[in-house]
């Protein structure tokens, strides 16, 4: 199994929500300690976004994985 596969089901507690906050900000800190500008932090949360909505797009069962 990759990395952030699984169902959303075993990921809804709120240890795992502080998880995703943890990872977010680590993500966002090492972004800005490598010189990168808010506008390429924003181009990459695009990125993100749109690779989610890939994603789920191509589940064709919104999102829930199997």
């Amino acid at each position: 199994m990759a990395f952030g596969e699984g169902s959303m089901e075993r990921r809804s507690n709120g240890a795992d929500d502080r998880a995703l906050r943890v990872l977010a900000k680590s993500v966002f800190r090492e972004l800005k300690r490598s010189g990168y500008a808010r506008a390429e932090m924003v181009a990459f949360a695009s990125e993100l976004l749109d690779l989610v909505t890939t994603e789920i797009r191509t589940d064709g069962n919104g999102g829930a994985a199997a």
